[in-house]
């Protein structure tokens, strides 16, 4: 009888070492798993915005880090192009730009083969780790032409980093059209 607790006992103590060791390392990999420098491109949006009518866009840049993002040189930038979803091709639409918390954006021009408005948007301050740093908005005057009603959807795509952020699944090419949110948090599809 007492062999048997003995072995009951052992065996307890064993499975809880393995579990705990197993555990250990898990949150040691996931601690190691995050990159020091990483940031990733977000959008938020009035509920109210309707598809192809005026209204705010903005664009967040969120730390997805261990440690601060910050660079003098090179600068951190984004390339901001607004496409053609709906409606005529080859049009423009009224957009004018702001930046936010030091970002400065800049209005590349409309390359008219493409469809494609073009801005660039430099952050001169830094994003603290986990922050959600609002860095543009794109205000969208109304969306009818006289060659017909546009709808644009945004992609962003980071183009000034920091030499060890080479992660690039959530800041190459982020559409606005599965990246939007709600400005309460609820997931909205990015057409504007």
């Amino acid at each position: 009888m007492k062999k048997k607790f003995i072995g009951r006992t052992a065996a307890a103590a064993l499975v809880l070492g393995l579990g705990a060791s197993t555990f250990g390392a898990g949150a040691a990999n996931a601690a190691e798993a995050k990159p020091a420098h990483d940031l990733s491109v977000n959008y938020t949006v009035s509920s109210a915005k309707a598809k192809g009518y005026a209204g705010l866009v903005a664009i967040h840049a969120k730390n997805e880090g261990s440690q601060r993002y910050y660079s003098e040189f090179p600068a951190i930038s984004f390339r901001v192009d607004v496409k053609t979803d709906k409606g005529p091709e080859g049009v423009d639409r009224l957009i004018t730009p702001g930046w936010f918390n030091g970002a400065y954006t800049q209005d590349l021009g409309f390359d008219e083969k493409t469809s494609t408005r073009s801005f660039m948007v430099t952050l001169a301050n830094p994003v603290e780790v986990g922050e959600n740093q609002l860095i543009a908005n794109l205000n969208f005057g109304d969306g009818l032409t006289k060659e017909g009603r546009l709808n644009n959807y945004i992609q962003v795509t980071q183009v000034g980093r920091l030499d060890d952020d080479k992660t690039t699944g959530n800041d190459q090419n982020v559409d606005s059209r599965q990246n939007t949110k709600t400005d309460f948090g609820k997931a909205i599809n990015g057409v504007f």
